[in-house]
């Protein structure tokens, strides 16, 4: 392990960034261990600096010391000591309450699809799904006992929703969209990039048993039925009822609904379900 300046040092009031000096400059010489650079930390920092790691790599080779270092991330363009202020300790801490797609269960991993579980319990169920362009999700369907929320993380997806599909809602980065029980709706990828989205079942009613089964090859019932196939004609209740949330203006989102807290921001995404033993918090960095 390098030495590394604490996590609380900083650097004329910039946060963490002593730290990730230290490490930039351990990683340049093959000195840095079991350290990880860029980690999650360093990587909200430099989202925060508004910079990217290759240039702050080529900062700090160049520089001699950290007065340098500071005049080379100025001059490329950084923002204020205290635009990019955060808890750095705090944030560490976070870091191991949180869930990651690195960890999550492999449901399919194919050329046009990923989907992941990232936690499955009775109260809630979050997967991270990717489609690329063209891809489709079911066809238009509804659930009885469950709601079936989405929030999109890059790209865009496109919503049918209602008993015939009739409301289209387009999707971007940051939106929210939360069917309840009862409202059909079906979802796809029809832009020209990959879309990626959290996928969030509450209560489980068997999502998690249903994807393991699909892809181990056996069959598990779920709460899903087709529209109208599967209702006896009945196109399940108004598409006025599915919830859908845009993000604001600095890109945070934050849902209060009767079974479903959400709350996003640009470094993680936290689903609060009541009944849950602990809130599901995604970290999207």
């Amino acid at each position: 392990m390098p030495d590394l300046r604490p996590m609380d040092a900083t650097l004329d009031g910039y946060a963490w960034l002593p730290r990730m000096i230290d490490k930039s400059r351990a990683a340049r010489a093959g000195t840095l261990g079991d350290a990880v650079h860029p980690c999650p930390v360093d990587r909200r920092c430099l989202a925060l600096l508004g910079i990217d790691v290759e240039t702050f790599g080529a900062v700090v080779a160049r520089a001699a010391g950290d007065a340098e270092v500071l005049a080379g991330l100025r001059a490329a363009g950084i923002v204020s000591a205290e635009a990019a202020w955060f808890d750095a300790p705090a944030w560490e801490d976070a870091l191991q309450e949180m869930v990651w797609r690195s960890d999550g269960e492999t449901i399919s991993d194919r050329a046009a699809r990923n989907v992941m579980i990232l936690h499955a319990g009775d109260a809630v169920t979050v997967t991270w799904s990717r489609y690329s362009s063209g891809e489709r999700g079911p066809d238009l369907h509804l659930h009885r006992e469950h709601t079936d929320a989405f929030y999109v993380l890059s790209g865009a997806l496109r919503f049918a929703l209602g008993p015939e599909g009739e409301r289209v809602v387009r999707a971007p980065a940051g939106t929210f969209v939360s069917a309840p029980p009862g409202v059909a709706h079906s979802f796809m990828n029809d832009e020209a990039g990959d879309a990626t989205w959290l996928n969030v079942h509450t209560p489980d009613a068997g999502f998690a048993a249903f994807l393991r089964g699909a892809r181990d090859g056996r069959a598990m019932p779920l709460d899903s039925f087709d529209v109208p196939a599967e209702t006896g004609g009945d196109g399940g209740r108004p598409a006025a009822e599915v919830v859908v949330v845009a993000p604001g203006a600095d890109d945070g989102l934050s849902y209060d609904g009767p079974d479903l807290h959400v709350v996003a921001d640009r470094f993680r995404v936290d689903v609060v379900v009541r009944g849950a033993a602990a809130p599901v918090s995604y970290c999207r960095i």
